[in-house]
């Protein structure tokens, strides 16, 4: 009988053993809303398998074979504008989600696999308006007093599920760079004749060269993306302010900067020009470069003359760098590193509201130096 038993328990434990072995955890979910979106991502094993069914009013997300982590059940419970309500359903193999939704959406869905930045596998849903928003930030239709106006881009780097950089302090990038491009949008927008147009205003990722093109729908005057840097060594401090090299950065340090900065989307994938826009980069390229490169540069020392007044500056003069978000052909554009958001003092004055205002207001005191 003992024999038995202990047989049976035998027997037990390889069948349970076998079925967690085809079973896929789902360790994380994550949502994302934007102007343009909604994005559900779900940490999972390898092999997921889903379906999605999509009816009047709501869509059914199937996960087969799946079990749910006890930490991560509560933040299924999800809910913004385009999201309702959300409900779990178990049934043999796994779990069913339904997401009640207030409008018609397309729904788009893919898998990714994990990279140097996420180590699971991800299954990505997209909820997409079907009247898509084409640009955000779009302005109205153009007065007098519009085309009179200067029109600053200010690019918050990151965003959504790409926080950027993390401080020691677990700070991430992405809230730092929105709020300092918030401080200075407002700055911007009390000024007669400017006016302030943001990439994004909330926790969400606009892609690269989305960023672009929101700049010259929006035909832009000058372009601002606000960063903040980070390295291996804590002792690191300083403000830089950076320009676009068609060749790259000009030195190693540039060059490991714009490889990080060009992560092209929150999933860690590498932004490249598609081979059917290559002609096209190089004839925008060309068109009216000089002039260009040479108002960047002016652009930056103006700023970096003023951050030099609140804090130390990493370089004294703007660098080269080949960032993807810097090649807004004909307009002015600059890229600039706040601080080290690596170094601990620099990272506790980055979530300092006044110090924000402090970068915000150096960078307005640069783009009025650039005008004068």
């Amino acid at each position: 009988m003992r024999k038995f038993i202990t047989l049976a328990v035998g027997l037990l434990l390889l069948g349970s053993s076998c079925y967690a072995d085809n079973t896929t955890s789902l360790y994380d979910f994550r949502f994302w809303s934007s102007p343009e979106r909604t994005r559900i991502v779900i940490d999972t094993d390898p092999g997921v398998s889903f379906s999605i069914k999509q009816n009047k009013g709501h869509f059914i997300l199937s996960i087969r074979q799946s079990k749910i982590l006890q930490d991560t059940y509560k933040k299924l419970f999800y809910s913004d504008h385009r999201i309702l309500k959300t409900r779990i359903k178990r049934n043999k193999s796994g779990y069913q989600l339904t997401f009640k939704m207030n409008n018609s959406y397309r729904i788009k869905s893919y898998t990714l696999q994990p990279n140097i930045k996420y180590k699971h596998h991800r299954l990505v849903v997209d909820i997409y308006d079907k009247v898509s928003k084409a640009i955000i930030g779009k302005s109205k239709k153009p007065t007098k007093r519009n085309l009179q106006s200067k029109i600053i881009l200010i690019d918050a780097g990151h965003g959504g599920e790409d926080p950027g950089a993390i401080g020691r302090k677990r700070t991430q990038e992405k809230r730092i760079t929105l709020n300092i491009a918030k401080k200075l949008a407002k700055k911007i927008n009390r000024t007669r004749g400017m006016k302030a147009i943001l990439t994004r205003k909330g926790d969400y990722y606009v892609g690269l060269t989305k960023r672009i093109r929101i700049a010259q729908a929006n035909k832009a005057t000058l372009f601002i993306s606000i960063h903040a840097d980070s390295v291996l060594s804590s002792k690191a401090q300083g403000a830089s302010v950076y320009t676009l090299s068609r060749r790259g950065g000009s030195t190693k340090f540039a060059r490991r900067l714009e490889q990080t900065q060009n992560t092209a989307d929150q999933f860690g994938v590498n932004q490249r020009t598609t081979s059917s826009n290559k002609q096209l980069d190089k004839i925008l390229w060309e068109l009216s470069r000089k002039d260009r490169d040479i108002q960047s540069q002016k652009l930056g020392k103006n700023i970096l003359a003023q951050l030099k007044k609140i804090g130390h500056l990493h370089k004294n003069k703007p660098q080269k760098a080949g960032f993807v978000v810097l090649k807004t052909p004909a307009i002015p554009s600059v890229l600039v590193e706040t601080a080290f958001i690596s170094n601990p003092q620099e990272e506790r004055r980055l979530n300092n509201s006044k110090e924000q205002d402090k970068i915000a207001n150096a960078i307005y005191q640069g783009i009025l130096n650039y005008y004068k």
